[in-house]
């Protein structure tokens, strides 16, 4: 049977009574349904004093429900060849599963349990806090991990949220109360800020009724928090901070600075220039001149993070501890270069085709169509979204690209974060 293009015409989009959102596409030659879901809620919401509140409460739904235990939602889970998960990220809450068609009604009935109805059991949710206290002692140890987690503290003000990583910090963890995450729970899990992806063998129809009897009674009170995020004040200066790690054969550096929001009207062009930069092949120009010609780096990459907010753009790289002034100075030099050379059209041809044939790749699975689906719904990109994209890239222009970098891509009055073994 033959797949329909992803178009409005085939994208079932709907809205029940409680404000939750549902879009399905169905696909005929996969005997399977993928769900997926995304709250706008996460670690956004966290305090100073809470921080790591949004991550503990989203992990801690799946120890145990008031109608499965722990023990029992996984064997449900193993016996049925189900999958099913639940994490919180800094803006979004998402959850993902996957079943064959006869169980997609199983599959709603567990997600719904989970969502709707956890009751944070005392064992098991210490449990889990000593696994995240684990995670979070390893992090301490890794280069990579502190050198960006510094850069982030470094680049965005106290206050904002930006300013911390959503997995927060093992002292707040360990003062996090059951009731602080049963709390979070009441106050963030709400049907109206929640929307539900479902792609596969199933008639649209049918998923939305399911869904319905699922979670059609999923109620909260009053209005959901404002989900935005506040503008960021550039650097007055270069800030600099190292971290010394002993007993480490390599030093991890990031820098860069704040970038600009997915809505942002110089998005596309950035993001491609981005790609050139420091991310197509073995890691653009980036990769080619300051790894493999000059030899400064293991690895050296650059990433533009447009979300909801304006998240960080930045150049990250592994290096010898000796060689870490001179791989800035490299990474500098490159870029002085992207922001006053406009990029060849060799460079422009290849990464226009990376970006449209990487999407194609990704609609070519149940769980990419969901996912790419459920980033449509979050930024409002229309259901045409796809039938657009194409021509979207298309028509950036090598002058486009130099002028969004001149713009957004500072030379000077960047965070500089070095985490390894080398004296502070």
């Amino acid at each position: 049977m033959t797949t329909l293009p992803i178009t409005p015409e085939t994208i079932t989009r709907v809205t029940l009574d409680n404000g939750l959102t549902i879009l399905v596409r169905d696909n005929p030659n996969n005997a399977s349904v993928t769900l997926r879901g995304r709250l706008r809620a996460g670690g956004l919401y966290d305090t100073d004093k809470t921080s790591g509140l949004a991550h503990f409460a989203t992990a801690a739904l799946q120890r145990g429900t008031r109608k499965r235990t722990f023990q029992k939602l996984n064997e449900e889970l193993d016996r049925r060849g189900m999958s099913f998960g639940v994490g919180a990220g800094m803006e979004t809450i998402g959850f993902s599963g996957k079943s064959l068609v006869e169980d997609f009604d199983h599959l709603l009935n567990l997600a719904a349990d989970v969502l709707m109805h956890p009751v944070f059991p005392k064992v098991e949710t210490e449990k889990l806090r000593q696994e995240l206290l684990a995670d979070l002692k390893e992090a301490d140890d890794d280069t990579h991990h502190v050198a960006y987690r510094e850069f982030r503290a470094l680049c965005y003000p106290k206050t904002h949220p930006y300013h911390r990583l959503s997995d927060g910090r093992a002292e707040t963890v360990k003062r996090l109360t059951l009731a602080d995450l049963s709390d979070f729970h009441a106050r963030y899990f709400r049907p109206d800020v929640t929307t539900i992806v479902i792609v596969g063998d199933v008639r649209a129809g049918d998923a939305i009724a399911k869904i319905e009897r699922a979670l059609g009674k999923w109620r909260t009170r009053g209005k959901p928090a404002e989900h935005t995020l506040p503008d960021v004040p550039p650097l007055k200066q270069n800030a600099r901070k190292v971290s010394a790690l002993a007993g480490k054969m390599q030093a991890d550096l990031v820098l860069g600075h704040a970038g600009i929001r997915r809505t942002d009207p110089d998005y596309y062009a950035l993001s491609i220039g981005d790609l050139i930069f420091g991310r197509l092949g073995l890691y653009g120009r980036l990769g080619a001149n300051v790894r493999d010609k000059q030899g400064l780096a293991y690895y050296v990459f650059s990433g533009l993070e447009a979300n909801i907010g304006a998240g960080p753009w930045a150049v990250r790289a592994g290096v010898n501890p000796k060689n870490i002034d001179r791989a800035v100075d490299g990474i500098l030099a490159e870029i002085v270069r992207f922001r006053s050379e406009p990029v060849t059209q060799d460079e422009l041809d290849e990464a226009r085709d990376f970006v449209t044939g990487s999407l194609a790749l990704r609609l070519e699975t149940n769980d990419g169509v969901a996912a790419t689906l459920g980033d449509i719904e979050l930024f409002s990109l229309g259901l045409d979204y796809l039938q657009r994209y194409p021509s979207i890239i298309r028509a950036i222009t090598a002058e486009q690209i130099l002028a969004a970098v001149q713009k957004h891509v500072q030379i000077e009055n960047y965070a500089l974060t070095i985490a390894g073994p080398v004296s502070q």
